[in-house]
């Protein structure tokens, strides 16, 4: 059997199962089983989200480890010049960049669970590597790597999302899922405090971090491979009866589970649809603040007059500040429909008011520009909800991995550019970078209300099931792979 006729035979046979569970739920009116349902979310929830979300916490660690190695000197020992520190940090999302539609398909064609996984294992490798590190070259390379080996993490958790959560229960879990993040940030800072402490004349403090880091690193992606499902159609931590419960679940998402085939139509699809590029734009935007701020953030702490070990603790509350942004906006969006665009404008005023902050309040006030940069970190929010935003409005296995590989292509190039903007000379100010914040907010509510006119014109285009065959069919569509422009009762949301 050649590689073709192999890839039709498991799409086939994913859509079979996934249509069989559908059919059987349907005639078994399991919809009407209220506490079964319940305990079946509650029994996802105590799987999925303490993985997905520890595997998000330690992959912020990783990624900001950078920003408290400069602290503790890894410019002055890498002889780094120049810009090449801004490289440092910018290569990271070069490696991401270069790798994320290859790791889409991957995650197309291969158990996402399992591919996943082995990605983390990866990373941690990577990260040790930084320890023997001498020079610029050597610090590219590794970064670089890192992230290619990270970029698997937010496509995956995306595509996990969408298989075992319904439309309006993705927001909430979204925004945890982000928000640990910051939870993450509180730790980091915690643990480099500490290792700021440790007397080593063997290794220097920010190599003791890359080590440690990457052994905790690898140690969780072995557990991950162990405990993490991939799609529910094959879940070991499912019976039978919970997976046809699944499938009852999602059934009004229209946007149906696993596909291994790769559909030169669907891709064409995602590349001429207006939402794939108003989602990379808003992507690009929101995550040039985001460069700038996680890789300088501590060089800038420490530029408004703080000691090394103080800065590390002073990092601490902007990840508190973004985890309780991310969960609270969340789990508004979850309560109330159609409020996703809406919460992503409101989560952008906080951000506007810390950057006029910075700005307008004199360098002698420290604590008050303190303050400033801490409520900036709110505009991670936005880009939470706008994962949502693309998870919730695209159908169709193929044009799904398209469109998530272009929204987190947006977030590789705003990462990637962001740090340039922070000019060594411009310290502690900033000048440069505050303006493009400044920019970046213009672009991302001219990107927020384009969506929302275009998913509530479509809406109105779109014709809306009446009889309950018509019902039927249009949950039929959504697990027989059709996207959401294919799928005439497919609704979307914002």
């Amino acid at each position: 059997m050649d590689s073709e006729k192999q890839a039709q035979y498991a799409e086939d046979e994913i859509e079979s199962k996934a249509l069989h569970f559908l059919h059987k739920a349907e005639a078994s009116h399991v919809s009407d089983a209220v506490s079964e349902r319940s305990r079946l979310q509650r029994k996802i929830d105590m799987r999925l989200m303490p993985l997905l979300c520890l595997t998000y916490a330690i992959q912020s660690i990783d990624k900001t480890t950078l920003s408290y190695a400069a602290v503790f000197g890894i410019r002055e020992d890498t002889h780094l010049q120049g810009t090449e520190y801004s490289w440092a940090g910018a290569l990271f999302y070069l490696g991401y960049l270069f790798w994320e539609y290859p790791t889409n398909v991957l995650l197309q064609k291969l158990p996402v669970g399992k591919f996943m996984s082995g990605t983390v294992i990866l990373w941690g490798i990577t990260l040790m590597l930084h320890t023997p590190v001498q020079s610029f070259a050597g610090l590219a390379a590794v970064r670089t790597l890192l992230g290619v080996f990270e970029a698997s993490v937010n496509p995956a958790t995306m595509i996990i999302f969408s298989m075992y959560y319904k439309r309006q229960e993705q927001p909430v879990r979204m925004g945890i899922w982000i928000g640990s993040a910051g939870v993450g940030y509180v730790v980091a800072g915690i643990t480099s405090f500490g290792i700021g402490h440790i007397d080593s004349s063997s290794l220097e403090s920010w190599r003791l971090q890359f080590l440690v880091w990457g052994a905790v690193t690898t140690a969780w992606g072995v557990l991950l491979w162990l405990l993490l499902p991939g799609s529910p159609v094959s879940a070991g931590f499912l019976s039978e009866e919970e997976k046809v419960l699944v499938m009852d679940r999602i059934k009004d998402n229209g946007t149906g589970v696993e596909n291994r085939r790769f559909k030169v139509v669907q891709f064409r699809e995602a590349m001429l649809d207006l939402k794939t590029w108003l989602l990379f734009i808003f992507a690009v935007s929101s995550n040039c603040p985001n460069g700038g701020l996680t890789t300088f953030q501590g060089l800038i702490i420490k530029g408004f007059g703080f000691t090394t070990l103080q800065t590390t603790l002073i990092q601490m509350p902007s990840g508190g500040i973004q985890a309780i942004v991310c969960v609270t906006a969340c789990y508004i969006v979850s309560k109330y429909k159609n409020a996703r665009l809406a919460m992503m404008l409101i989560c952008l005023t906080p951000f506007l008011a810390g950057i006029t902050g910075l700005v307008a309040i004199a360098d002698s006030k420290r604590y008050a520009r303190l303050v400033c940069l801490w409520i900036s970190f709110s505009y991670t929010a936005t880009w939470t909800l706008s994962m949502s935003v693309a998870t919730a409005n695209t159908s169709g296995h193929t044009k799904r991995v398209t469109t998530n590989a272009m929204l987190l292509i947006g977030y590789c190039v705003g990462n990637f550019v962001g740090p340039f903007f922070f000019k060594t000379s411009e310290a502690p100010s900033y000048g440069l970078g505050v303006g493009m914040m400044f920019v970046c907010i213009a672009v991302q509510v001219l990107c927020i209300v384009g969506i929302w006119v275009l998913l509530w014109w479509r809406n109105r285009m779109k014709e809306r099931p009446v009889s309950g065959e018509e019902w039927r069919r249009a949950r039929e569509n959504g697990f027989a792979d059709l996207t959401d422009l294919q799928n005439g009762y497919f609704r979307y949301v914002y």
